[in-house]
This record gives C-alpha cells, structure tokens and sequence, in this order.
C-alpha cells in the first residue's frame, strides 16, 4: 500500500503564483488547497483541514502572514505542522520551519515540499 501525499495549504495573495504552485505540487500529486490571505486560511483550518505543510506568504490584506501563524498555532492540533514561510523580504518567526525565498524555481519548491511535508 502507498504512503498517500500530504495535503499543503498555499497562503499567498499574487494569484499567478498561488495557481502555479498549486500545478506544480498537484501535478507532483500532492493534495493542495489555497488560500489567497490569513483570514480564509484560517476559515479552511476551522473546517477541519489538517495539512502536513503549509506554504505561507507573509505579506497579504487582511491578515498577514504573522498574525495568521500567531492564531493557527493556538489550535493543539496544528501545533507541529512544518510552515514554510515564502516570501521576497528576510522573514523571521520562531515558529516558520524555513524560508523559501521569492523568486524561486520549481526545482526549489519541490525540494522544500519533499523535504518538510508530513501526512497528517
């Protein structure tokens, strides 16, 4: 029996970039769900969603990506998952497991999903 892929949450607000990443981990037949700001990913976490990675822009409206991180890890059940901050600009949370730095290859993403992603 094959191990299933974890699902990823994809938190970024630049549409172009949220739809490739979501191609490219689908394509690679990972589960993924977007969200384009905090507040809907927070939405998606309350309906039950348990990723086993989640790419996180830091810089959105409405809810940034710092707050939304302060608020999902409030949740037990959420504590231990990998987030993977993505963005162009130095971020630094104790809480972000690494950094994807903005512009990135596909190369880069797929190595940074393989590498941290967990079935949950």
């Amino acid at each position: 029996m094959s191990v299933p892929f974890p699902v990823v949450l994809v938190v970024e607000d630049e549409t172009d970039l949220r739809e490739i990443i979501q191609d490219v981990l689908a394509g690679e037949g990972y589960q993924v769900t977007c969200a384009t700001d905090g507040v809907q990913a927070l939405d998606r976490l309350a309906d039950g969603l348990r990723p086993g990675l989640v790419l996180l822009d830091f810089y959105m409206p409405r809810l940034d990506g710092w707050a939304f991180l302060e608020r999902m890890r409030t949740d037990l059940a959420l504590g231990e998952v990998p987030v993977v901050a993505i963005s162009g600009s130095v971020v630094t949370h104790p809480s972000v497991t690494a950094v994807l730095r903005k512009p990135f290859d596909i190369t880069e993403l797929l190595e940074i999903v393989q590498r941290f992603a967990h079935t949950s």
